[in-house]
């Protein structure tokens, strides 16, 4: 399946973050092939300009650019696909100027006359250009495969405290609240034990779901444990938060969960809420959300507990 029919009903104001991780491999499938297709014209250009081999009728065009495989594929890309990554404009814009250089090099030799070095060097700094894009936006997309819990897309603890340095940081600047979240599903161990562990991925999945559609586009989710998670929500304060978390509570405990032949189960969570002060060490902050989760268990579960 290619890129443009796997992300073309994403919702692009999360940009790539609204990717699923499937999604994001095939994305990244696509633009290395995108690469090993420009890889070989390049090559063949070169045939072109030192070996004196005769030129592609396509790359003499002023479509050039639309011609090439490359420009093939990246033209069948919707608006939707495009508006995920500045990048892709800029791939666009650096694509058709290489083009156009590179037709300039080619009719120059095709009527035998002299290439100079300065046009040559134009050309390798449009097509440096162009290889920046593809590796910037393709090394963005697997640092965020490399992050995201495989299982629910949460997530993972890779860069959990340096990301909540960075808003501690932002918040401080701006004399902002930022409130940190620790959730923890009640009695998972039997729902593993008493319908299987393919039941508790179900649960765990279905969880992240309905998190996620609570949150705002600057709010953080991370897996934090095996059925622990870690909200942060930056320019929010201690009540907001509380209010968030109730709404959330219920929303997980209304959740029917279909776990196959016919069988539903439900869940509920328990919840700490904590600030991250002005003068904090993030880990104590977690820990301090951490420890009001446990006192919610101990409350009874299915609550919220604000440290």
């Amino acid at each position: 399946m290619e890129v443009y029919s796997l992300v073309m009903h994403q919702n692009t104001g999360q940009g790539i973050s609204s990717l699923s991780n499937t999604q994001l491999e095939d994305v990244i499938a696509e633009i290395e092939q995108a690469i090993e297709w420009h890889q070989l014209w390049y090559k063949n250009l070169l045939r072109c300009l030192i070996a004196d081999t005769p030129a592609n009728e396509q790359d003499l065009s002023d479509n050039a650019h639309n011609l090439c495989r490359f420009g093939q594929w990246f033209n069948k890309l919707p608006e939707q696909t495009l508006n995920l990554h500045p990048y892709f404009s800029e791939i666009a814009s650096a694509h058709q100027k290489m083009h156009q250089g590179a037709k300039v090099l080619l009719s120059l030799k095709e009527s035998n006359s002299a290439i100079p070095v300065n046009l040559l060097d134009q050309f390798h700094t449009d097509l440096d250009s162009l290889r920046d894009y593809f590796e910037a936006i393709n090394d963005e997309l697997c640092e965020l495969l490399h992050t995201r819990d495989p299982l629910t897309g949460a997530t993972n603890r890779t860069n959990l405290v340096e990301n909540l340095q960075k808003e501690h940081e932002l918040c401080k600047r701006k004399s902002l609240s930022c409130a940190l979240i620790m959730i923890d599903l009640d009695h998972f161990k039997q729902v593993n034990d008493e319908f299987g562990h393919g039941a508790g991925d179900k649960v765990l999945i279905a969880l992240v779901k309905c998190i996620k559609s609570h949150l705002r586009e600057y709010d953080q989710l991370y897996r934090y444990g095996g059925e622990e998670f870690l909200v942060c929500l930056p320019q929010t304060e201690l009540e907001g938060a509380k209010s968030f978390s109730e709404r959330l509570r219920a929303g997980i405990a209304a959740l029917k969960i279909e776990i196959g032949n016919d069988k539903h189960i439900y869940v509920t969570g328990s919840f700490g809420v904590a600030l991250i002060n002005a003068d904090d060490d993030i880990e104590a902050a977690i820990e301090r959300a951490d420890q009001a989760m446990y006192q919610a268990k101990k409350s009874g579960r299915n609550r919220v507990f604000v440290a």
